[in-house]
């Protein structure tokens, strides 16, 4: 994933978790404004570690797309309310 798509993803993902925030390209990552965190790229003899999610000293390894989205859910505050799923029954 190329830090473009990162910072599309990420924008997206804040949309939907209705959090204000802006996703922007830094230098060796892409970043959440308002949140001081920091998304990086692991380098290659870090496998199986993908990103690295900084915030304020801590560094949280993410191995997936879906564990990073989960990390970043949690450090914006927007995994304390109840998580929208899809149900589907019979009708």
């Amino acid at each position: 994933m190329t830090p473009p798509e990162l910072r599309d993803l990420l924008s997206d993902a804040l949309a939907l978790w209705e959090v204000p925030g802006r996703v922007v390209l830094v230098t060796g990552g892409t970043a959440v404004e308002g949140f001081g965190l920091r998304v990086a790229a692991a380098a290659g003899d870090e496998l199986p570690v993908r990103w690295w999610i900084e915030r304020a000293g801590h560094r949280r390894p993410c191995t997936s797309v879906s564990g990073l989205l989960r990390g970043v859910r949690n450090a914006v505050g927007a995994g304390d309310g109840e998580a929208r799923r899809l149900r589907v029954a019979g009708a």
